[in-house]
């Protein structure tokens, strides 16, 4: 008796569902087989490229699928040292091969099966049973193309066999079958017309079936208009009615699936399917639409070429080649544009849906349909972009299919998922109610009337309806969804005794019962099978290709940042059974999405740069060198003659004047192009990719952040001189004003810009490690300004508080680097902490030229102690003298070399570094007196509170204000750290003979020229004049350094010292009238020393030092430079 197997043996459902999923996860298996074994991938084994192998590759690929091992030791050699190699990298692949053909296998096990039970397949009734079977029947066919296209599969299987016979001695148990297998699908549509083509009575029942929704999808776009297909304002009195159609699942069914399962299963089982009028149709209008489609992923199945090929191969389908001829013409000509008409349709929805969420309940199926018409086409324009024909003249064909609004169609799809995501729970609560107070009735009302059931398919159905009737938004409602499957299955049989397709309206209520439910739990699945953009992964060239171009044109410039979101979508390519790929996948979308934003915010603040430089050419119209430009054209014009005519200069305010509202000007152009860039990250607070969160408000307000700083770093220099502190300062108000602007713009934390970009300026290097102002400024003032001052080519006016030149050798003018507006400037760009940063780098180069100044004393150290102890012997200090000033062995052709000078030379230096840091000083104190009176004033009478100990402890405070102290403690804590090795008590006797030092070689001054006192500038040609500020300076900070408290007492020894050595000197020259005029400044010196000195007093420079020669010097001083300009 033969054997007969229930129909729920069979268990054609669950085989369809698992058969499908494991056919996907093959198919992702093979494509990263094939992208590994491509020439130019990295993944490739290396032993595959070794030259060492090229023996066994040609036997292997010449004796295929025959490999004799062991008749060819000498070709297997090498192979046979690295054999455990070959069997470690290449098992993966070889095993997913077995896989393969074990999928094959029971693929074409369950097919026959079902073709055996005379299933009835109609889209329209049994639509998982139906989409299941044709699924299964195209994704077998794209796993055979795409194991075809895998270059080296023959080499793949035959090394790996090669190594495990020389391991095992035997070869692998499946090499045989699965070497066949190659051999067999080398030209895979042939075999699969053998394997596929008596099975076609289920492909054509399901092709007859699809007819009606593929035509209806394939109409023009002008027909979808004249329709209002997805507009909810076509029927505004059915708008809060629940759509609903006999073919629900049918409705947002994708066009690019359709079109596979009419191509591949019309080509496979073309002898009788393309015979039926309706298949052949719907096959010709496939082959219009295109000319190719996807077998997965990136890969295309360019269909007129290889349809062509192949019927060319078969006897008697010649004519057959030609019409695909004729189709592919057609093909290039025509093409139905529905982007725009999506566009206002996605537009119209997603404005609706948006201001009353409630509709996504009663019309969610316009969204499921909006979104997978959309998908479609964007699809289509993907796959064709790379494999479109060029004419010869150019590639106008390819370029024909750039869809440049393509990015607003990706933005309202991006919205439309964002709306049903966000209000999931408004769909979610509508159809629960739905289902519980309709569909349940319904369904019950339908199941009384059913006749000639079994009584298993009536459990499944009673169970279905009696669940329904219960469920709530936590019920787990696969089973249901299932159970409605199998019924399917069993009844589309022949021998069922009941008939699904002759109860048409139980499969339309059944089905509409299955979407409901699919709103309750299904949402993510929806959106994914819809909207599912993922796609882009793998066409990374054309994805930067089309944001570059949205970025180009200022009306899609807002939908830019759409982009970024699709690379959410990246992730929903994995698949369980290739978790090998997923690293890659989550970088790709990761590092996409970093580009994108990059890509967003570098335009952003391109354009930001523009309006910044614009503004800048405004400010500098009304800027004090404008306004010398054009007093000094107006001088030009009134002279006459015939000089060539000088260009007018733009007056500030003519850019207002306009003649026409409609025409843009530049910066008109500029400011909207920035308000369509900051409207599209304006959408997006945040997005989310593969767990990680991008915030796109963030990205910009950090390059905005860089912006600025490099644009100030860029103004900074020129030339190699940096800009003067006041010019810079204009510049960057003026940018600061356009930042101000971008508030209105989008909301940027503009006041947090502001602090990072400029304290980083405060600093020396930035958080990028790179230059600051702060840091050029002082590179520059130390190594330019002071160094030129240092050699004599600048004088410190203390009547200007500058410097000012006196020699032409200088490249820049001082004074407009130098003065009290300059450097309030430039305390305004580096602030407080800039100037600290400064002024420690000064003192650094004070405390610098104290130890040089201490070897000379060293040098010296027995005659400067008897100076110190016997200064009013003559006798003695002649000799102390003449020894100071005597040059040293080998420096008789240098000047200043000797001792004497040395000192003299190096104070001078400390003194002009003293009077720059003191007006840099004033110019901070004049900057925050100015910004914060309140706190300066509360500081103020911190300060007069405290004893001298307690202002020194607050020094450091101080000098953040630019509040002058008694003890320069940057000085203190400088000599601290420089003399730490030095013993206490002979630190101190070289302080003490330091001051000695200085003042026995004060009177070597009014041998010098250049030491004349010049009362215009308060000051001499030699800077000796700042000698007194530093000499009390230094007095302080060593003084109070060594905690003796004596620093008025020495301060007193030094004055002493040089009085008494001035008025020597003034004795013994008393006939040399050079010397006399030059002596004058020596007597003002000394009255500047007390002056400058918070521990000296006029009463004791009059104990030791007549007072009338100092009036007498300042009365000669100004008869001189009188005498000198008359």
């Amino acid at each position: 008796m033969a054997f007969k197997m229930e129909p729920s043996q069979l268990r054609i459902a669950e085989k369809l569902v698992i058969l499908n999923d494991r056919a996907a996860g093959m198919l992702t298996r093979l494509y990263n087989i094939k992208k590994g074994c491509a020439a130019d991938s990295k993944a490739k084994p290396q032993f595959l490229l070794d030259k060492q192998m090229d023996g066994a590759i040609k036997h292997i690929i010449k004796k295929f699928p025959v490999v004799d091992t062991r008749n060819n030791m000498s070709t297997f050699s090498y192979a046979a040292s690295i054999k455990d190699e070959i069997i470690r990298s290449l098992s993966l692949y070889y095993y997913t091969f077995a896989d393969l053909m074990d999928l094959k296998e029971n693929i074409l096990q369950l097919l026959t099966a079902m073709d055996a039970c005379q299933c009835q397949l109609d889209i329209s009734l049994n639509y998982e049973l139906t989409a299941g079977y044709l699924n299964l029947v195209v994704n077998m066919i794209s796993l055979m193309i795409l194991l075809s296209r895998i270059d080296d599969r023959k080499i793949v299987l035959g090394l790996f066999n090669a190594a495990f016979d020389l391991t095992n001695g035997q070869s692998e148990a499946s090499f045989p079958r699965l070497g066949q297998m190659i051999l067999d699908y080398e030209y895979p549509l042939k075999k699969l017309t053998e394997d596929l083509g008596p099975l076609n009575r289920l492909m054509h029942s399901a092709l007859v079936s699809l007819s009606p929704v593929y035509l209806r999808r394939s109409i023009p776009a002008d027909n979808w208009r004249t329709a209002q297909i997805l507009s909810l304002t076509a029927n505004p009195q059915q708008i809060l009615f629940a759509a609903q159609t006999d073919t629900m699942a049918c409705e947002y069914l994708s066009l690019d699936v359709m079109d596979r399962w009419i191509i591949y299963c019309g080509t496979i089982c073309h002898s009788s399917l393309l015979n039926e009028p309706i298949i052949y149709k719907q096959w010709q209008l496939s082959l219009q639409m295109g000319i190719c489609t996807r077998v997965f992923r990136d890969e295309v199945f360019l269909m007129h070429t290889e349809l062509q090929h192949f019927f060319d191969s078969v006897k008697g389908l010649h004519k057959r080649s030609q019409e695909v001829k004729e189709y592919y013409s057609l093909a290039l000509q025509h093409r139905y544009q529905l982007q725009r008409f999506l566009r206002g349709a996605l537009r119209e929805l997603t404005l609706l849906i948006k201001d009353q969420p409630g509709l996504l309940g009663p019309k969610i199926l316009f969204v499921w349909m909006g979104l997978s018409f959309s998908r479609d086409e964007v699809l289509w324009l993907l796959r064709h972009l790379n494999e479109w024909p060029t004419s010869k003249k150019g590639n106008k064909g390819a370029d024909e299919l750039i869809d440049k609004q393509l990015p607003e169609l990706l933005h309202y799809m991006e919205e439309l998922r964002q709306l049903v995501i966000k209000h999931c729970g408004v769909i979610q609560r509508y159809y629960l109610k739905y289902v519980n107070s309709y569909d349940a009735i319904l369904t019950r009302e339908m199941l009384s009337t059913l006749s000639n059931i079994s009584e298993e398919d009536s459990i499944l159905l009673h169970h279905f309806s009696n669940s329904i009737s219960n469920i709530n938004s936590d019920t787990d409602l696969r089973a249901l969804r299932l159970d409605w499957f199998r019924f399917q299955a069993r009844t589309s049989m022949a021998r069922s005794s009941f008939s699904l397709l002759d109860n048409p309206k139980t499969a339309v209520i059944m089905n509409r019962n299955v979407f409901h439910l699919k709103m309750v739990d299904l949402q993510d699945e929806m959106i994914k099978e819809t909207s599912d953009l993922s796609i882009y992964c793998f066409y990374s060239r054309e994805f930067e290709r089309q944001w570059q171009a949205s970025l180009s044109l200022p009306a899609q410039s807002r939908y830019a940042v759409v982009f970024a979101r699709i690379c959410s979508h990246f992730t929903s390519t994995l698949h369980d059974m290739c978790p090998e790929e997923k690293s890659h996948i989550i970088d790709r979308s990761l590092g996409t999405c970093i580009t994108i934003l990059d890509d967003i915010c570098r335009t952003t603040t391109e354009v930001v740069g523009a309006l910044c430089e614009y503004e800048l050419r405004l400010a500098e119209q009304t800027s004090a060198s404008q306004v010398a430009l054009m007093i000094a054209q107006q001088l030009q014009k009134s002279k006459g003659g015939k000089t060539a005519p000088v260009p007018d200069l733009p007056l500030p305010g003519e850019e207002s004047y306009r003649t026409d509202r409609q025409k843009l000007t530049y910066p008109d152009k500029l400011q909207t192009t920035l308000v369509e860039l900051c409207a599209g990250l304006m959408q997006q607070r945040q997005i989310t990719v593969s767990d990680h969160i991008f915030a796109p408000r963030e990205y910009l307000s950090q390059h905005l952040e860089y912006k600025f700083s490099d644009m100030i770093m860029y103004m900074a220099v020129t030339d190699s001189t940096p800009r003067r502190p006041s010019e810079l300062l204009m510049i960057v108000q003026a940018y600061m004003a356009v930042l101000q602007n971008i508030d209105t713009c989008i909301t940027v934390d503009i006041t947090r810009l502001f602090n990072n970009a400029l304290l980083q300026q405060t600093q020396p290097l930035d958080s990028r490690n790179k230059e600051t102002l702060t840091f050029i400024y002082t590179k520059w003032y130390l190594d330019v300004v002071l160094r030129r001052a240092a050699t004599g080519n600048m004088v410190w006016s203390d009547h200007l508080q500058a410097m000012v030149s006196y020699a032409d050798m200088n490249p820049f003018q001082p004074e407009q680097y130098t003065d009290p507006l300059e450097l309030r400037c430039l305390a305004q760009l580096i602030g407080p902490y800039g100037v600290n940063y400064f002024s420690e780098r000064l003192t650094w180069h004070v405390a610098c030229q104290i130890n040089e100044l201490h070897k000379v004393v060293v040098a010296h150290k027995d005659q400067l102690h008897m100076a110190r102890t016997q200064f009013d012997n003559i006798d003695k200090m002649k000799e102390v003298l003449s020894i100071l000033c005597t040059e040293p062995k080998g420096h008789k052709s240098q000047p200043n070399s000797s001792p004497a000078e040395c000192i003299l030379q190096r104070t001078a230096i400390m003194g002009q570094i003293f009077m720059f840091r003191d007006a840099l000083q004033a110019a901070l104190q004049q900057i925050v007196e100015q910004r914060l009176p309140f706190m300066v004033a509360s500081f103020n009478d911190l300060y007069q509170s405290l004893d001298t100990n307690g202002k020194t402890m607050v020094a450091e405070l101080a000098a953040a204000l630019g509040k002058k102290c008694t003890v320069d403690m940057a000085l203190v804590n400088a000599m601290r750290a420089q003399n730490s090795h030095l013993q206490p008590d002979e630190f101190y006797l070289l302080s003490c003979l330091l001051l000695v030092a200085i003042a026995i070689s004060l009177p070597k001054l009014a041998q010098s020229e250049n030491s004349m006192y010049k009362p215009s500038i308060k000051g001499s040609l030699n800077n000796s004049h700042c000698i007194p500020l530093a000499i009390t300076t230094i007095a302080g900070a060593l003084f109070y350094l060594h905690g003796r408290q004596d620093i008025q007492h020495r301060l007193k020894e030094f004055l002493a010292l040089a009085s008494s050595g001035i008025l020597r000197n003034a004795h013994e020259n008393e006939g040399m009238e050079e010397v006399s005029k030059h002596q004058a400044a020596l007597y003002i010196m000394l009255e500047q020393l007390v002056i400058k000195s918070e521990w000296l007093t006029m009463d004791v420079l009059e104990a030791c030092f007549p007072y009338n020669l100092i009036r007498t010097a300042y009365q000669l001083c100004y008869d001189q430079e009188r005498e000198l300009y008359a």
